[in-house]
């Protein structure tokens, strides 16, 4: 179930981040609760990355004005996995090792996100 809500996700964040555009925020406390309240392996969540990104850059590719360029495009689709597999990784990890810290691990799965976002 974690992967289908990573597939699904992007469709539920789009209209939020609309009226609330930090989409690193938003995305990552969507990830935030399907740690919470998804699967407990390590492996999964590299999985649940990619479905999202995938899903994402669809967005993308079908507003090809919002991501700017065909070249900028093309990077995305390539670093975009690896980001959101991170990002959820730095979730399950701290929430792993104490379910408590999990909003630490937003802040920093958020800061990366943040990061990639302002460098991209």
């Amino acid at each position: 179930m974690t992967i289908l809500y990573s597939v699904f996700g992007p469709f539920l964040v789009w209209p939020i981040e609309y009226f609330f555009p930090y989409p690193y925020i938003v995305e990552e406390l969507f990830k935030s609760f399907v740690v919470w309240f998804g699967d407990k392996k390590a492996l999964t969540y590299v999985y649940a990355g990619l479905a999202f990104a995938a899903t994402e850059t669809v967005f993308y590719a079908v507003n090809i004005n919002l991501s700017g360029s065909l070249s900028l495009m093309a990077v995305r689709f390539v670093t975009s996995g690896l980001l959101h597999s991170l990002t959820f990784l730095v979730i399950f990890f701290v929430y792993r090792k104490n379910k408590n810290l999990i909003p630490l691990g937003f802040l920093l799965a958020s800061l990366i996100h943040y990061l990639y976002n302002l460098y991209i």
